[in-house]
């Protein structure tokens, strides 16, 4: 999938792959952070946000597979480092898309 309609479904969707690669890898022991609450108050139970629904009942069942796994709210001002590398990231794939030439 090459496009997604929301920041929240493209979290999610990488949160769900991430967790999946894993225990891909057989790791039992998983902590996973979001600086996305809404995604980490969805995985927790805690609200039921419709646009993510189905990926979030993706990464619970995927989550239940694990001996010991958690999901946590980090916030972005905390963790500026990785911000501006997703961020650099991200700018520097949109200037080499082979679709912007």
């Amino acid at each position: 999938m090459n496009f997604v309609t929301s920041p929240l479904i493209a979290e999610a969707l990488a949160l769900r792959s991430a967790l999946t690669a894993a225990l891909n890898l057989d790791v039992t022991r998983i902590k996973m952070f979001s600086d996305n609450s809404t995604l980490i108050r969805a995985i927790n139970n805690d609200v039921q946000i419709k646009e993510i629904f189905g990926i979030v009942k993706d990464i619970q069942q995927i989550a239940s597979a694990s001996v010991d796994i958690s999901f946590s709210f980090f916030s972005r001002n905390l963790n500026m480092e990785a911000d501006e590398l997703a961020k650099r990231t991200l700018s520097d794939s949109l200037v080499s898309s082979p679709f912007l030439g």
